[in-house]
């Protein structure tokens, strides 16, 4: 199990990566070292409390969204909870049109 500085580093690069920053432009705007966003990234490293702030704005989130590990999960994972192999044509219909009412909401 991932301990809170890997889910809080996971969770910072899933958000940077969809807002298509690069390691290099957000480490800037937070005005932290790049080696050291990698190592927050990595989980090997974890932040001050003005970075947490600085990280939330820029990324434009809320402090606790970046503590919203349940919201991530790797592609691996989501493949092995939908575990489309065992559902009938039916199931998977169903599923597809959930994801088409979710996504155009």
């Amino acid at each position: 199990m991932d301990d809170l500085r890997t889910k809080f580093g996971k969770r910072v690069k899933a958000i940077r990566q969809k807002r298509k920053l690069s390691q290099e432009e957000l480490a800037e705007r937070v005005e932290i070292a790049v080696t050291n966003m990698g190592k927050i990234e990595r989980g090997e490293s974890f932040v001050t409390a003005v970075t947490l702030e600085k990280l939330a704005n820029v990324l434009g989130v809320k402090v606790q969204d970046l503590f919203k590990f349940d919201m991530f999960v790797s592609v691996d994972e989501m493949k092995a909870d939908l575990n489309t192999d065992n559902m009938t044509e039916d199931e998977i219909k169903q599923l597809y049109k959930f994801y088409k009412l979710y996504i155009n909401y």
